[in-house]
């Protein structure tokens, strides 16, 4: 009973309504995930010449044989 109520206070809590002035801080590209794009697949294309092997670094496709 203690951990329904738990994790119903859990989703409770973690949603936050975002005002329209500070959705322009949070979309800079030093918020995101991979801040550099760019650099990252420069990265992974060294890594891959380096190491012989290219892919397995990151998940692609649906399992459908599309890319």
């Amino acid at each position: 009973m203690k951990i329904i109520l738990f994790i119903s206070m859990l989703f409770l809590i973690s949603c936050a309504n975002v005002d329209q002035i500070d959705r322009g801080l949070l979309s800079k590209r030093i918020m995101q995930l991979d801040p550099h794009p760019e650099e990252s697949v420069f990265q992974e294309e060294v890594r891959s010449f380096r190491e012989g092997a290219i892919g397995g670094s990151s998940a692609v496709g649906g399992g459908c044989g599309c890319n």
